[in-house]
């Protein structure tokens, strides 16, 4: 195609794929698809889907948020002057899951990941299909090395194999990214390299990695570092390949762990605190308890998001004095009943705000970090289906859960000081033990294998470990036991200087990039273009994703790769071309 406008997307995943189909929509809704190229960079090939949402990954890998809430929108046709693109359906049509006419009482659903994998990869080809034919869009199975910028404001673009350029504009989309190794991990490297009876893992996925390894066997010991949801994944993974969970009770998703295998404690899981994930309500109708008003809400945006209240923060004590009276009237009305000791609501309240300062803060309403881990397990699963007293604790995890759409609607381009959105995160990510949740269904199967003998949880709190000739040698006071493969399954955070890429190593050097915060990701503007340090110069690139955590609050979940962050970005990148293509062609 003479005389076009070259655009570059680097990862196309499940946000990449969406950013892509609202710029043909822009495009097309303004007759301006024409005369432009889109290169479509997936190093792995899993266009649409990306690594996350892997089709060939173990269907024990499930996703932690539930169908009824994965409202991922049907996309409409698309009439271009070059080219015609079909409709697709939203994914309850496509699952065949209409949840306005299931009964609430019915236990949410949790699928694997690589069956929301196919809803991705089938929506975006056939999306890209068609703009291939029409040599609109180009697909490149590459890893990006480098992006430069050069002196004519056009982009090079460097893979593994070739050297592209001449683009007019570049988003990265690139997701998860490895980064240097800490201290520890180091070691431990080291430590296990040619030795053959002994294995590293350096990451939790994928899962195949460990199912083929010749060391594991029915006589393994597997420590495993981290106590989240990646470590529910390795350990759901690998007991299934020794025995099976038979559920006991349908209604609470209770189970029990059945192996041929005369298996003792082939896992030790460990953490800083011990503390274990919390699982979401069983169903919609409990879920329902947690569910502030629209009033509340409402109320609650207008007060986290005033611009003066921001401005003038010198910690997240706004956003916490704006949450705590919602949780606490929820708490409150729970139709379980809780033994209040006699304490009104606004001094429930106070409870609150002091446990979300400190989560070691203890009180008889709130679930005690001083209580065997298993019993904890026991415990949140009780409230989850609904038979147990709820704990304060649990309660705030849930409505801030319900609450975090507003948070993020509001507090992404905030007017608060760089240091008080890094405390906004941290005071988020510590409430994901109890939002992100896994489903009960997870959490019952842990407490099975603990029962079946199969996961040893002597260990799980900050343990001593030593390195021996065995292995990996936990130590308490008085007992010790030695795993012969260790599995790191806490993932990274997206603090950008500890990003170990070449790609985005070569954009700090070249300062296209700057960093919000010593701890945090990228300075990006309200359409994602990065803002470089030289503020009164703009540049052709934009980036979504968790590399622009700090400028955006939220950006893991997959609600937020279909939401108005590509939206925005697309309607910008959509403007610049069809500014170009009215003063090209006129």
């Amino acid at each position: 195609m003479t005389n076009s406008r070259k655009i570059g997307i680097i990862g196309i995943g499940p946000r990449g794929g969406y950013a892509l189909e609202n710029l043909i929509m822009e495009l097309a809704n303004t007759n301006s698809l024409t005369n432009i190229q889109v290169s479509l960079f997936e190093a792995t090939g899993k266009f649409g889907n990306g690594p996350v949402y892997d089709l060939s990954q173990a269907s024990t890998n499930w996703i932690n948020i539930t169908e009824r809430i994965l409202a991922l929108k049907k996309r409409e046709a698309i009439e271009g002057i070059m080219v015609k693109i079909p409709s697709f359906p939203s994914y309850h049509e496509w699952a065949g899951k209409y949840f306005k006419s299931i009964p609430e009482d019915i236990t949410d659903t949790y699928p694997p990941r690589g069956d929301i994998g196919k809803y991705l990869s089938k929506r975006f080809q056939s999306l890209v299909e068609p703009l291939v034919d029409s040599k609109i869009a180009f697909l490149y199975e590459e890893e990006i090395i480098d992006v430069k910028l050069l002196d004519n404001n056009k982009i090079e673009v460097k893979t593994n194999t070739t050297t592209y350029g001449n683009f007019d504009e570049i988003l990265l989309t690139i997701g998860h990214q490895p980064t240097k190794l800490s201290k520890q991990i180091m070691e431990w490297d080291d430590f296990a390299f040619n030795q053959h009876h002994i294995q590293l893992f350096k990451s939790p996925y994928p899962i195949s990695d460990f199912l083929n390894c010749k060391n594991l066997n029915e006589e393994s010991t597997i420590g495993i570092r981290g106590f989240g949801l990646a470590m529910i994944d390795v350990v759901r993974g690998i007991a299934e390949k020794f025995g099976t969970f038979i559920i006991t009770d349908e209604k609470t998703k209770s189970c029990t762990y059945c192996s041929d295998h005369k298996i003792k404690d082939m896992f030790v899981p460990f953490s800083l605190d011990g503390l274990p994930p919390v699982p979401k309500p069983l169903n919609a109708r409990i879920d329902k308890w947690f569910e502030p008003s629209k009033e509340q809400i409402l109320d609650f945006e207008k007060r986290i998001g005033n611009p003066s209240t921001q401005k003038n923060a010198t910690s997240p004590q706004f956003l916490i004095t704006a949450f705590a009276p919602i949780a606490a009237n929820v708490f409150i009305n729970l139709p379980i009943a809780s033994n209040l000791n006699n304490l009104s609501e606004e001094e429930i309240e106070k409870v609150m705000i002091k446990w979300l300062e400190n989560h070691t803060y203890e009180h008889p309403l709130i679930t005690s970090i001083n209580d065997s881990t298993k019993k904890n397990m026991q415990d949140f699963v009780g409230m989850a289906i609904g038979e147990k007293a709820i704990s304060l604790d649990f309660c705030i995890g849930q409505v801030w859960r319900h609450c975090q759409p507003s948070i993020y609607k509001q507090l992404s381009f905030n007017d608060c000081s760089d240091s008080v959105v890094a405390e906004i995160i941290a005071l988020d990510e510590s409430t994901k033990r109890y939002s992100y949740g896994p489903p009960v269904e997870s959490i019952q199967q842990l407490l099975a294998m603990v029962e079946a003998g199969f996961l040893n949880l002597d260990w799980v709190n900050s343990p001593a470990i030593d390195l021996t000739e065995d292995g990996w040698c936990f130590k308490s006071a008085n007992k010790s036991i030695t795993v012969n493969i260790m599995i790191d399954s806490v993932l990274d955070s997206p603090k950008i200087k500890a990003v170990n890429s070449p790609l985005v190593k070569s954009m700090l050097s070249d300062q296209l990039i700057e960093t919000v915060h010593d701890d945090l990701g990228v300075t990006t503007g309200g359409n994602g273009y990065l803002i470089p340090k030289n503020k009164d110069s703009k540049i052709p690139i934009a980036l979504l994703g968790r590399l622009a955590k700090g400028t955006i609050i939220g950006v893991d979940a997959i609600l937020e790769c279909f939401g108005e962050r590509p939206q925005k970005w697309a309607q910008q990148a959509a403007g610049n071309h069809t500014n170009w293509l009215n003063k090209t062609m006129f």
